[in-house]
């Protein structure tokens, strides 16, 4: 049964018109959206498809009808979720296993590029496209004659529709759930795996479609680590437990993230975390329409160091937030753009010493006044 929670049918058939209108202003034929399982925003967004084990692409011409690229195992799984009507298999999009599927007749490159009268085209997803994509193409249509076409794809997703807020405000209730559950579950000797998996089992039972990225629980020496997966060390009493706790819905990822300490905190502890909250509280107010982003990170960045601990920075103090819980762009004290209205962002501070480390997150819509703040469950230092 279908949430309210949810992007119309229209709103897709409405992004492929916005972005031929981008297109129509290029030296272009057709921009290839590509995406993979983990990595799934670019055709997700334009199509509803989420690639599972093969990969998947978004054909958009410059005029007509847009086209779902897919691997030859995926037809009927696509054509139940895809908005957009025409499907074509090609054995580039199938699994790494690299099964060669002996009688079955698959669309060519050149006979796609031929047929659509395509001799230029763009690629979003540039930075994890495969060579061996891209050099199957260069045989049509020559490589001068590929170019990167991420920024056109985001003039498209940058500003969020109503429809596409609604989601990620659903997805972050549904993070706090799981950040809850933790909370009332947690105690020494339990592993960081059971932890994570509590976690997301609440999030699945309160309406999520998945998690939004790998939930981590990061304790004691693994707190240290900004990107992570759940262990099978057990968390103990005295140290930093660091949870990063995301909800995907109709493909919008959400994301909260707190420390928790069990037991005793020591003073030094403490006052780090703290640090860490207050610069997250920091960056919440500055984010505000019409702010430019590399003053916020200056600020923020200025802040922690002030307090003795600039050693501790890793990268900027927030990110985009949409389909994927981090996408483009993000706030750094070397961006050049400015805060607007409807754009969305995780509020990210993750910090880290030698011995011990954390991340304080939630997201924020920007709007004309103070951000709308997605979640702020428990933030706060949670001491148990």
């Amino acid at each position: 049964m279908k949430t309210k929670f949810f992007i119309p049918k229209e709103e897709f058939a409405e992004r492929i018109e916005r972005l031929q209108g981008v297109i129509a202003n290029k030296d272009i034929d057709a921009v290839l959206v590509f995406s993979t399982e983990s990595e799934p925003a670019g055709v997700r967004y334009f199509s509803d498809y989420w690639p599972s084990f093969e990969t998947s692409a978004v054909l958009v011409p410059k005029t007509g009808e847009p086209i779902l690229l897919i691997g030859p195992e995926s037809m009927t799984f696509a054509s139940g979720r895809s908005k957009i009507e025409r499907i074509i298999k090609m054995k580039d999009f199938r699994e790494s296993s690299q099964p060669n599927y002996p009688g079955t007749t698959l669309m060519t490159w050149k006979e796609l590029l031929n047929d659509l009268r395509i001799k230029k085209m763009g690629v979003s997803g540039w930075y994890m496209f495969p060579y061996v994509i891209f050099e199957n193409i260069v045989r049509v249509i020559g490589r001068d004659n590929i170019l990167e076409a991420d920024e056109f794809v985001r003039e498209v997703t940058l500003k969020k529709s109503v429809a596409e807020l609604n989601c990620l405000r659903e997805a972050a209730r549904i993070s706090e759930l799981g950040f809850k559950a933790v909370l009332q579950n947690i105690k020494p000797g339990m592993t960081e795996a059971q932890l994570a998996g509590i976690a997301a089992g609440a999030m699945m039972g309160s309406g999520a479609e998945a998690t939004g990225y790998p939930i981590w629980c990061c304790s004691g020496p693994n707190s240290t680590q900004a990107i992570s997966r759940p262990s099978h060390r057990k968390v103990q009493k005295g140290e930093i437990i660091h949870f990063s706790v995301g909800a995907k819905v109709d493909g919008y990822s959400a994301s909260i993230g707190r420390p928790v300490v069990l037991g005793h905190c020591p003073d030094e502890t403490r006052e780090f975390m703290q640090v860490g909250l207050d610069a997250e509280n920091m960056t919440i107010d500055l984010m505000r329409a019409g702010t430019k982003a590399d003053v916020v990170a200056q600020k923020v960045h200025s802040f922690i160091s002030d307090r003795g601990y600039g050693d501790t920075i890793l990268y900027g103090p927030a990110h985009g937030c949409g389909q994927m819980e981090c996408e483009y762009p993000f706030i750094e004290t070397s961006s050049d753009f400015v805060l607007d209205q409807g754009m969305v962002f995780m509020v990210d501070i993750f910090l880290a010493k030698q011995n011990m480390g954390f991340r304080w997150e939630d997201g924020v819509i920007i709007t004309d006044g103070k951000a709308e703040e997605l979640s702020n469950f428990k933030r706060k230092i949670n001491i148990l």
